[in-house]
């Protein structure tokens, strides 16, 4: 995070953006490669002029003549990666550098032939698109969360374990690591409607139990963690790897609005900057769950995750000016959702301060005993 004035820019990855499609490196060469010698960074893509040597290549001796590019094998001096792993295609090579995915395409393919290189890297998890149109590809970001609430019946305050329905730590309807704060799990998505859709389904379910889910936060500490993840390991590794940029940019966007509505329970939870790192990306534990009492807020909020996050990782960086105390300035919402989202949202402290809204989530078919 780099801070001029109230101006901020964030950087979470360099990367190429060659014909509408994002490649993490791309180079051109003719001649000599000294694999062992040079960093290349996971998904390099190289693209090579015939007769190009790819030397300290493991897993082989002598020469080895492709046609279009030679590798010259390290022999018994090699104690390690990089290792040849195949051809796909006549024109496109596969080489593992440790953990590490290194693309040679011939200069010919790459030219004459772009759509079936496209089509490999896209397959391959090595590229995705600038184009965020198609919903659920495999580069789009997933999003998710377990959202925390407390359980009244009889306008009651029970710890969830008192009802079945809350079936522990693995079910979409189960409890926290505290069996009295009941937790949500609905299933992820990359739509922040279908998100909404997935979450009321559960709520429905607890409703039909004659239980009500309270966001009020001043008996249990609550927390509306949201799940930021990806089906392309590409992408989970800059989410990881960068993990603390994308998390400052969330606290300017999100967290700092949201905080400030934690109950009086959340205590030593209700700070900015918390995270926890998962297999598929990570959990943003800084907002509370006050904004699950409003599925619009919940729609909102996940709309503007989203298209912050895909941002950061489509361009690399993400400049914004800030207020005083840090918040991101209403004009730079604009970018991600409409005056009047941004209005709705950026209300909602203020609304939640004077009672306007109601703690409990709102569902239709609560049982009457």
């Amino acid at each position: 995070m780099f801070q001029t004035g109230n101006l901020y820019t964030a950087v979470v990855w360099e990367g190429v953006v060659h014909n509408g499609v994002i490649l993490n490196e791309l180079l051109y060469v003719d001649g000599d490669v000294f694999l062992g010698r040079e960093y290349l960074p996971y998904g390099t893509v190289i693209v090579a002029k015939k007769g190009t040597r790819l030397y300290e290549v493991c897993g082989g001796e002598g020469e080895l003549d492709l046609g279009w590019v030679k590798l010259v094998g390290a022999g018994k001096s090699c104690s390690g990666p990089p290792k040849y792993v195949g051809t796909y295609l006549e024109g496109i090579l596969w080489i593992k550098d440790g953990g590490k995915d290194i693309i040679v395409v011939s200069e010919e393919l790459w030219e004459e032939r772009w759509d079936k290189v496209k089509s490999f890297l896209l397959s391959a998890g090595l590229a995705y698109y600038d184009n965020w149109i198609l919903e659920c590809q495999s580069a789009s970001v997933l999003l998710g969360g377990d959202p925390e609430f407390e359980v009244y019946a009889d306008g009651i305050i029970f710890p969830a374990y008192f009802f079945p329905i809350f079936g522990g730590l693995s079910n979409s309807i189960g409890t926290d690591g505290d069996s009295a704060i009941a937790e949500l799990r609905p299933a992820p998505t990359c739509s922040p409607e279908k998100y909404v859709e997935n979450f009321m389904a559960l709520a429905e379910k607890v409703g039909q139990k004659g239980v009500l889910l309270s966001v009020k936060g001043d008996t249990y500490p609550l927390g509306g963690h949201i799940h930021v993840g990806s089906y392309n390991e590409y992408v989970v590794e800059v989410l990881k790897d960068k993990v603390e940029e994308f998390i400052s940019v969330l606290d300017d966007f999100v967290g700092r609005v949201l905080l400030p509505t934690s109950g009086m329970a959340r205590g030593k939870y209700a700070t900015l900057g918390a995270y926890e790192l998962k297999d598929y990306g990570w959990e943003y534990r800084t907002p509370p769950s006050s904004f699950y009492a409003d599925p619009q807020m919940v729609r909102i909020t996940f709309k503007l995750v989203k298209g912050l996050v895909e941002t950061l990782l489509r361009k690399g960086n993400l400049s914004y000016r800030t207020l005083e105390d840090g918040r991101a300035r209403e004009e730079e919402y604009y970018r991600f959702l409409t005056k009047e989202e941004t209005d709705y949202f950026l209300a909602f402290p203020q609304r939640w301060a004077r009672g306007e809204i109601s703690p409990f989530v709102p569902v239709k078919s609560l049982a009457v005993n």
